[in-house]
């Protein structure tokens, strides 16, 4: 287990994942490797963490929108439910 993993683990980091299918920047096995290190350890899904996926954009989730205004109604409930 890494720290990062311990981290989340332990503390219950709320986690938010967004991706582009074709991000050249950032390759799709880390955001994988995540995913798969919160099912590991049982954080529980659409509780703690989120996966979003862009089919067809890159680095910068630009191209689609409906995606897009998904994740942003994502972001303002994280917003809401964890920063009280």
């Amino acid at each position: 287990m890494t720290t990062g993993t311990k981290r989340i683990v332990i503390l219950g980091v709320p986690t938010l994942c967004a991706y582009g299918v074709y991000d050249k920047v950032c390759p799709f096995g880390t955001v994988r490797h995540l995913l798969g290190a919160l099912e590991e350890y049982n954080v529980p899904h659409d509780y703690i963490h989120d996966y979003i996926e862009f089919p067809h954009s890159g680095h910068g989730l630009q191209n689609d929108n409906d995606m897009g205004r998904l994740y942003n109604e994502k972001i303002e409930e994280y917003l809401e439910t964890y920063l009280q």
